[in-house]
């Protein structure tokens, strides 16, 4: 599955010992011993969109129905029309464009996790539509007759590695202190595999569905952690950590200077953030508010700094809008301006980051660094 611009199924034919089907020989009998399993290719290789099970029904139908209430209207009756064909005997073919088997002998992956779940035959799902330079493998985990089990985090490469690192203490850190005022799904296992950091965590609620249209405070996400005296810029680790790890980086130093000099003060309150906190990432239950994927969080942030972050990420990938303009909208958006500055050294200091564990230019890193040469010569000037 090689090719010239390496996608999902390449990663995952390293960590799923993924084999495409060619013809009936190349797996075992169904009615004997087997140390692998199938997986069926939702999409096509061109533009594939994810791998389900096809060894048992059961199985193939949750994983492509379940928490299908997150999901707008148009992709849910697709989304129903496509497990409903993918489990017809004689009409599979029509949706599951191949077929591969999957290693799950001792020492895989699959078998890993299943010993470490609990879960004989365990059943796995994967989304491979939306890859990227931060993608990694996140496993949807089933029973064969389609109970969700766990979502799994597969720590690939040195962005994922970082990132399934990252999201670990907070989880143990909510798991630890459940609060009523936020679901987060709670943390089954850590762990390793072949040098691969591994993050499982239970479901979603079964009755999770999209939020409605409008603003939601992170309000839950600042009470997580003991309440922090104000104080100014430089009294807080939020920035000096980033003042150490960027502090001769350019343009980035320049703004921190241009900020410290106009905004560094005041004292400022600070705050537990998501780091990603977006309608995509957020989901409504009978139990409350849910929130995932927690990678980007960190302890005494800006306070505020999630709400502007997400008018920024719903401008600029829910709405196409450029860098430029995203930005924009969360400079108005912001009661204080130095809330705008501190999203933009956020903004640059992530880019920054992936950069320098890529060893490339990643995304929208050219444009944002394009805004934060603009920016530090305003505050330079001492605009606010």
């Amino acid at each position: 599955m090689a090719s010239d611009r390496p996608g999902a199924l390449d990663t995952l034919s390293a960590v799923l010992g993924l084999h495409p089907v060619l013809a009936p020989g190349n797996r075992p009998p169904a009615d004997g011993p087997t140390e692998t399993a199938l997986l069926g290719l939702v999409g096509s290789l061109d533009a594939p969109r994810f791998l389900v099970p096809v060894d048992h029904p059961d199985a193939t139908c949750a994983a492509l129905s379940a928490y299908n209430r997150l999901r707008p209207l148009r992709t849910r009756l697709n989304r129903r029309v496509v497990a409903a064909t993918a489990t017809t005997p004689g009409l599979s073919k029509r949706v599951v464009s191949m077929r591969f088997t999957v290693d799950r002998g001792p020492g895989s992956l699959v078998e890993h996790l299943g010993q470490t779940l609990g879960v004989e035959d365990l059943q796995v799902a994967v989304g491979v539509g939306n890859f990227d330079a931060v993608w990694k493998p996140t496993l949807q985990c089933f029973t064969p007759d389609g109970e969700p089990v766990a979502y799994v985090k597969v720590g690939v490469g040195p962005v994922g590695a970082h990132l399934v690192a990252r999201e670990r203490p907070v989880l143990e850190a909510w798991t630890e202190h459940d609060d009523p005022r936020l679901v987060v799904p709670r943390l089954l296992a850590v762990g390793s595999w072949r040098d691969h950091p591994l993050v499982a965590c239970e479901p979603m609620p079964l009755d999770a569905r999209r939020l409605p249209p409008g603003d939601v405070s992170a309000w839950p996400v600042r009470q997580m952690d003991p309440p922090l005296a104000d104080r100014p810029l430089l009294d807080a680790s939020w920035w000096t950590d980033r003042r150490r790890d960027f502090g001769d980086d350019g343009d980035i130093a320049a703004l921190m200077d241009g900020v410290e000099a106009v905004h560094g003060g005041r004292e400022r309150a600070w705050a537990r953030w998501h780091g990603d906190w977006v309608p995509w990432n957020l989901a409504r239950s009978g139990r409350g508010l849910v929130a995932w994927d927690w990678e980007y969080s960190e302890p005494g942030a800006p306070a505020g700094l999630d709400e502007l972050h997400c008018i920024y990420q719903v401008a600029r990938h829910r709405r196409g809008g450029q860098v430029q303009d995203a930005l924009g909208l969360v400079r108005a958006s912001a009661e204080d301006q130095w809330l705008a500055d501190a999203h933009l050294v956020m903004l640059s200091t992530r880019h920054r980051l992936l950069e320098r564990l890529t060893g490339r230019p990643v995304g929208d890193h050219h444009q944002v660094m394009a805004a934060v040469a603009e920016r530090a010569i305003a505050v330079g000037h001492g605009r606010r």
